[in-house]
């Protein structure tokens, strides 16, 4: 019988897909595996939606809960990573309503800002403080509009794979970022000081 380490190994050498495969086959050991792969992209992602750490952790959690739940419901049209993004995204609107607020805006915006090694400790509390600054402008936007800038800059989704995950079209994807964008634009140039600089932080 293989060991755990071994066992461990071979899940990581596998794709997404052939990890699905196993699950939908009832075996679930692949679930640690696809948690470590996915796990900061969601949380990152219900973060910024939510602007509320501890939510963004629980929706983490019952996002893999889910996954595990509904898995013979994936069927490999769409990438993994589309398809949870898709249940986060659902989950974050369930929270908004269920809960009645708003993002938050008053906890310290500390992730998904690695310090490169080029950047000098004054460079790089420059960009922290950036990203700060687009944390609490994203507040602004409609959560549609957020949703779909959070997506498109700093998920990476194509806008066909944003309208899978928003269940609207294309079109409405590409208004939805753009005007977002120019919101955006707005909040962080509109007399501040930097407001230029921010926008490059995005990416």
């Amino acid at each position: 019988m293989p060991s755990s380490k071994k066992r461990n190994r071979d899940l990581k050498r596998l794709t997404d897909q052939e990890l699905m495969d196993l699950v939908q086959a009832g075996d679930f050991s692949p679930a640690a595996e696809i948690y470590e792969r996915y796990s900061s992209r969601i949380y990152s992602f219900a973060y910024r939606f939510l602007r509320n750490s501890e939510a963004a952790e629980d929706i983490t959690q019952e996002v893999f809960i889910k996954i595990m739940k509904r898995a013979a419901q994936f069927h490999g049209g769409s990438k993994l990573s589309t398809w949870l993004l898709a249940i986060t995204a659902n989950s974050c609107r369930d929270h908004l309503r269920k809960q009645e607020n708003r993002p938050k805006a008053g906890e310290d915006v500390l992730i998904e800002l690695p310090a490169p090694y080029e950047l000098s400790p004054e460079r790089y509390m420059e960009r922290r403080d950036a990203e700060r600054r687009i944390q609490e402008a994203l507040t602004v936007l409609t959560p549609d509009q957020r949703e779909a800038i959070l997506l498109s800059r700093y998920q990476g989704l194509s806008y066909a794979e944003i309208a899978q995950v928003a269940g609207c079209s294309e079109g409405a994807v590409k208004t939805r970022v753009f005007r977002a964008m120019e919101v955006l634009k707005k909040a962080l140039t509109g007399g501040a000081h930097g407001g230029d600089q921010c926008l490059t932080v995005m990416p």
